[in-house]
């Protein structure tokens, strides 16, 4: 039975998730609304200035936000999710509070400029900002700030597609890599209480406008396999061409401040070009009537995607589009611009999908009832091995469609898109970012459980000591009967007076030949730490100070020893964790102690 005092916390954290879900609820709307009114105002030059305008808005864009993300915010740079992934895992949640406002203001002008990116990403790290920041403001632990910052993550998200729980599986799977230790009920919650707020200021509406789908002939499913494997495919060319592009303009000698410029110009030229093809290919997207034009691969993509999935899109302009899609997208976001890859992600799942139903539906007339149900499929299939998120995917687009008829085709081509990218590729388009800075990120439920062990639970209540009095013979004997080499120094009613370690015998004899003493070979200052710090918080201070021991102390009396503890020690917290882990009901995997201690020690450093 839970005790009182132990729900307390949880209730409160259940409080603040819902606060961030109204915050994260709030600020969706007001960035979806700060979009559009830019997106009216800026959408002026294209149209004073003819085709040129589409080259100059988005170059304009470029530079102002290159003036935010290169003075003031570089967090703001790309597409958000890694941000907000490092700061989970490495920095303890800890996000800088000008990173969500700037953000905001960086993506939105990316967008409405004509830049080929998308809300979602940008929207996530805002949210998690904000519950960075309210868990900063009220002083919280680092465990709490972590479900802070996923409850903001997945709240932004829910609200931005109107999918509660679609948004909660997303920073679960992406962010967080799992549930053991971790509060989800929270994040539910966040993620329930921004959905509302959202659907509540702009009123209910699926985010997709397609018709309700179904199967027709058994052999469909054998085509969606097919697509699947073919979206694991492509999602590796997609990731792997995005940063190669972004090497590419890394490689470019030019001030940081022109280069989203030049990457605006030349998603103004590929504008220019789609243009063309939409007269070619007679396509018009599906725009809602206070929504301005741009042209199908730049700005918001929504227009292009509701198209595709009532089909109004011909196989050709799906194909082409997405093709320039995956370039425009390395254009922008490579140069140093900001917004998210969820939205482009969607584009072209939407596109190749679609373009593989009608193939289908050609080659075997009649086998295929619903070509532009493979659209709706090809999102979610094209995302799982991009994103690496594959319930999140199945889960979040039935509610984005209100449509749970295609349950069957999801859970075929989604899972074979995540194996065959898997397979070819083993980092996502978010932890691939974060490995060509240096930083590998790995799901260790385990390890998070050490995080949870005091020192008081490992630590040696009576260790071996030492009185200042003995002589370099009285340890020598004690080394020689404990094989011991480091000792604390104590007095007699076991108050500590320093550390003894064994390099410390080894000096020059004393001129009168006298022995040397305990009491001047000591280091008087040591290390001391209370009983209730975390074995992570006692290997982060051994390593600070360049030492492999630490007395544990009476917070009341510190000159009194309770316990001694060392590096080796936290062997014994690797046995505690898998005990803790085992009365959970977690099934716990072979793990060597080595490796414990190894993935401890690379998470600290």
């Amino acid at each position: 039975m839970i005790e009182r005092s132990e729900m307390r916390p949880q209730v409160a954290l259940y409080i603040l998730g819902a606060l961030i879900g109204v915050i994260s609820g709030i600020t969706s709307v007001m960035f979806k609304l700060l979009i559009l009114g830019m997106s009216r105002i800026f959408v002026i030059i294209p149209q004073v200035l003819g085709l040129v305008g589409w080259v100059v808005l988005p170059c304009l864009g470029g530079l102002v936000v290159a003036i935010i993300v290169v003075r003031y915010a570089p967090e703001a740079r790309g597409h958000g999710v890694p941000e907000a992934m490092e700061a989970y895992s490495l920095r303890g949640g800890n996000i800088r509070f000008r990173v969500p406002l700037l953000k905001s203001i960086g993506s939105a002008i990316s967008i409405s400029t004509g830049g080929s990116c998308g809300r979602e990403g940008p929207i996530a790290q805002i949210g998690a900002g904000v519950g960075s920041a309210v868990a900063t403001v009220l002083n919280l632990d680092k465990r709490a700030k972590k479900t802070l910052l996923v409850c903001g993550l997945s709240s932004g998200i829910a609200a931005t597609f109107n999918a509660p729980l679609g948004g909660t599986l997303f920073g679960i799977e992406v962010l967080a890599g799992g549930i053991i230790g971790f509060s989800i009920l929270p994040v539910i919650l966040a993620s329930v209480v921004a959905t509302a707020i959202s659907l509540y200021m702009l009123g209910p509406a699926a985010s997709f406008q397609a018709p309700t789908f179904g199967i027709g002939h058994p052999i469909e499913l054998i085509f969606y396999l097919g697509l699947g494997a073919a979206l694991g495919v492509t999602s590796v060319i997609w990731m792997r061409g995005f940063y190669s592009i972004e090497d590419l303009f890394e490689k470019i000698r030019a001030s940081r401040y022109l280069l989203p410029a030049i990457g605006g110009v030349l998603t103004g030229l590929l504008g220019i070009g789609t243009i063309y093809f939409e007269s070619v290919f007679a396509y018009s997207g599906a725009f809602y009537e206070d929504q301005p034009y741009y042209p199908a691969i730049m700005g918001v993509e929504y227009a292009f995607v509701d198209a595709a999935l009532v089909g109004h899109v011909a196989i050709g302009a799906l194909f082409l589009f997405s093709l320039l899609k995956i370039f425009a997208t390395s254009f922008t976001l490579g140069s140093g611009g900001s917004g998210g890859v969820f939205a482009p992600t969607l584009f072209m799942g939407a596109g190749f999908g679609g373009a593989f139903g009608l193939m289908c539906s050609e080659i075997l007339p009649g086998s295929v009832s619903q070509p532009t149900a493979f659209a709706l499929v090809g999102m979610a299939a094209l995302f799982a091995g991009t994103g690496r998120a594959p319930i999140t995917c199945i889960v979040m687009i039935m509610e984005m469609t209100a449509d749970y008829s295609l349950i069957l085709p999801l859970m075929i081509a989604v899972p074979t898109s995540f194996l065959v990218s898997s397979l070819i590729e083993s980092e996502s388009i978010y932890t691939m970012k974060l490995v060509r800075k240096g930083v590998r990120l790995r799901s260790e439920p385990h390890i998070e459980v050490l995080r949870t062990i005091k020192v008081n639970e490992i630590m040696t209540t009576k260790p071996t000591t030492l009185t200042r009095e003995m002589t370099l013979s009285d340890v020598f004997d004690v080394i020689d009967r404990t094989h011991h080499t480091k000792f604390p120094v104590t007095d007699s009613e076991n108050n500590v007076l320093g550390i003894l370690i064994a390099e410390n015998l080894f000096r020059d004899p004393k001129e009168d030949g006298q022995d040397y003493t305990v009491g001047e070979l000591m280091n008087p200052d040591f290390l001391h730490l209370s009983p209730e710090t975390t074995i992570d918080g006692a290997l982060q201070a051994m390593i600070k100070r360049d030492e492999g021991h630490a007395v544990i102390v009476d917070p009341i009396d510190p000159r009194r020893m309770l316990g001694y503890i060392t590096k080796t020690d936290v062997l014994k917290a690797y046995e505690v964790a898998i005990i803790k882990l085992q009365k959970s009901g977690v099934e716990v995997e072979d793990i060597s102690p080595i490796d414990i201690e190894a993935a401890t020690m690379r998470d600290i450093t």
